[in-house]
């Protein structure tokens, strides 16, 4: 049976990759709908803020994938450093696992499909959350 650190180091690892994987998605999932049609109807500081704000939260999910997969082994030995990131990660995935339900998004999930990946992305938070908040203070 493989050592407990290897099996955290792959599943690690396995978080970065899925980093990536949510990211491709959430460049392609129409969530919420007419995206484009409303933002234009904005204010352009407005619209700025909205675009920003998309791209601040990919290049995070981008950042956090790219340290998991690169520095698996270092994160999970736990040095100081490590730990801030594994904890600044839990924090993130925690923030976006209360933010989600309160963006109201149900009534735009309008086709099973959609529904299983609001519900594998909430899933998501919830793992990642607890796996890298066990990773900081361990």
């Amino acid at each position: 049976m493989p050592a407990p650190d290897a099996l955290w180091i792959l599943a690690v690892r396995l978080a970065g990759a899925f980093h990536f994987v949510t990211l491709t998605f959430a460049c392609f999932t129409p969530i919420p709908p007419d995206w484009d049609k409303n933002l234009a109807a904005l204010p352009p500081i407005h619209r700025r803020f909205a675009i920003a704000q998309n791209f601040s939260i990919g290049a995070t999910i981008a950042v956090l994938g790219l340290f998991s997969l690169v520095f698996a082994p270092t994160l999970v030995a736990g040095a100081p450093l490590a730990r801030a990131l594994c904890g600044a990660t839990a924090l993130f995935w925690g923030g976006r696992l209360c933010v989600l339900p309160w963006l109201n998004v149900r009534p735009v999930l309008t086709t099973p499909l959609l529904r299983l990946g609001y519900a594998l992305l909430l899933t998501q938070c919830t793992l990642y959350a607890a796996a890298y908040a066990w990773l900081a203070l361990r």
